[in-house]
C-alpha cells in the first residue's frame, strides 16, 4: 500500500470516528508513523485530503453501480441489479458509503460543483431506467427524477438499518435485504388486474 492511500485509509477511519473538524493532519500523521510535512506532499491541506476521500467514495460507488448495468435486462431487472449493487457496496465499504451520504455537510469543506455532477450520475442512471420502465408501460410514476430519488432514500433507508445493526435478530438479513428490494422495486410497477 502506497503511503497516499494509508493516509487515505486512516484519515477515513479518524472522519467516521472524530468528526471533520476534530481531525488534524497531525493526527493522522501519528496513526500513519510519518511527519505532518510528509501528508503535505500528497495534500495541500486538510480540505484537499477530505475531498479526495470523498472523490474516491463516489467513483467506487459509480463503479459498482456501473459494472451492475446490464442493458438487456429489463427495467425491473435493472433496477433491481442496480438495487443489490447499491447495498452490497455499502455493506462492503461502510466507511465509504458514509463517508459519501452520511458526513453532515458543514463539515463537508467547499466541494467543487463539478464533482457534484458525479454524485448526480447514480440519480441519472436510475432516472433514466424509470422512464424507459414508463415508456413500457411497466412503471407507474409520474416523475422518474423524483422517482430515482425515492428509490434511492428507500434503499438508504433500507442500508442504514443493516449498517447500524437495528434490524430485529430474528430476521435474517438476506432475506430481509431480498424482500426490501422486492417490494421498493413493486410499488413502482403497474399492476396489472386479471382479465
Amino acid at each position: 500500500m502506497s503511503l497516499r492511500e494509508e493516509i487515505i485509509d486512516v484519515s477515513k477511519e479518524l472522519l467516521l470516528k472524530d468528526g471533520f473538524n476534530k481531525i488534524s493532519m497531525r493526527k493522522i500523521a501519528k496513526r500513519v508513523n510519518v511527519t505532518a510535512t510528509s501528508i503535505y506532499l500528497h495534500f495541500k491541506n486538510k480540505d484537499d485530503l477530505l475531498l479526495a476521500l470523498i472523490e474516491e467514495s463516489i467513483q467506487n460507488l459509480n463503479n459498482a453501480l456501473m459494472k451492475a448495468m446490464n442493458s438487456s435486462l429489463d427495467p425491473i431487472q435493472q433496477l433491481e441489479k442496480l438495487a443489490e449493487a447499491y447495498i452490497q457496496y455499502a455493506l462492503e465499504n461502510p466507511q465509504e458509503y458514509e463517508i459519501i451520504y452520511m458526513v453532515r455537510p458543514e463539515e463537508m469543506p467547499k466541494y467543487p460543483k463539478v464533482k457534484f455532477q458525479e454524485v448526480r450520475q447514480t440519480y441519472e442512471l436510475l432516472s433514466g431506467i424509470i422512464q424507459d420502465g414508463k415508456e413500457k408501460e411497466l412503471f407507474d410514476v409520474d416523475n422518474p427524477l423524483i422517482s430515482a430519488y425515492t428509490l434511492w432514500a428507500q434503499i438508504h433507508g433500507v442500508v442504514t438499518v443493516v449498517l447500524n445493526k437495528r434490524l430485529d435478530t430474528r430476521i435474517p438479513r438476506d432475506s430481509f435485504l431480498d424482500q426490501a428490494i422486492d417490494h421498493i422495486i413493486q410499488g413502482f410497477v403497474i399492476q396489472k388486474t386479471p382479465a
